[in-house]
């Protein structure tokens, strides 16, 4: 059954660019980010230019969410990348990397894994009018969907249910296939914006379709 996790139940910390915040941690006791954890899944505010954490054995999908984008610049080997909102990349834990901000401070989303797993994430924008989105997941895998609102208040109907949720609230929502999960998004207001994404076994691709 999906998970609701509001944002009001998400753990607030700091970090040496800026703010924190944890939405949850794979298994909920696992000794993060020393310890054995499948997935981590949190956003951060990057208020300044700062070195990024080391994450040993971990991949990376970082997806900015807001602010006037980012220089990611990596060493090991030598590469700059430069993100802008509503853009993601994925990287190793374990690479070096400095980020410089832009111009205004930058709200990301990042998804922290095992390495071996996959990834990915997708942007749905929503008005007032009821959508079908399904998701289909080809092959006999586990995977773990998130739905994290990013703007407005969404309303998410499934075989699950129906939650309306607001800005910063995620839904976590564990499937396994061959699987076609058919998803009715809709706005309670003019706009608003929904990031869905994943965490599966390897070579897993699952996609969303309207």
């Amino acid at each position: 059954m999906p998970v609701y996790i509001p944002a009001v139940q998400q753990k607030p910390g700091v970090w040496r660019g800026g703010h924190v915040c944890e939405i949850f941690r794979d298994p909920a006791d696992a000794d993060y980010p020393n310890g054995d954890y499948r997935l981590w899944a949190g956003t951060a505010t990057i208020e300044r230019s700062a070195d990024y954490s080391y994450f040993v054995n971990a991949e990376r999908l970082h997806i900015l969410l807001a602010g006037d984008g980012l220089r990611l610049r990596f060493r090991e080997p030598e590469q700059t990348i430069t993100l802008a909102s509503q853009e993601s990349y994925t990287f190793s834990g374990v690479r070096p990397l400095h980020v410089d901000l832009l111009g205004a401070p930058v709200f990301a989303f990042n998804l922290i894994y095992r390495q071996g797993l996959s990834s990915g994430a997708v942007f749905v924008p929503l008005t007032s009018t009821p959508q079908l989105y399904t998701i289909h997941t080809e092959a006999s895998i586990a995977r773990t969907q998130i739905f994290y609102v990013v703007s407005g208040t969404v309303a998410l109907e499934s075989a699950g249910g129906e939650r309306v949720m607001g800005q910063g609230d995620t839904l976590l929502w564990d499937m396994r296939g061959p699987s076609t999960q058919p998803l009715y998004l809709q706005s309670q207001m003019a706009a608003a914006l929904l990031l869905l994404a994943y965490v599966a076994e390897p070579n897993a691709h699952p996609t969303i379709s309207a």
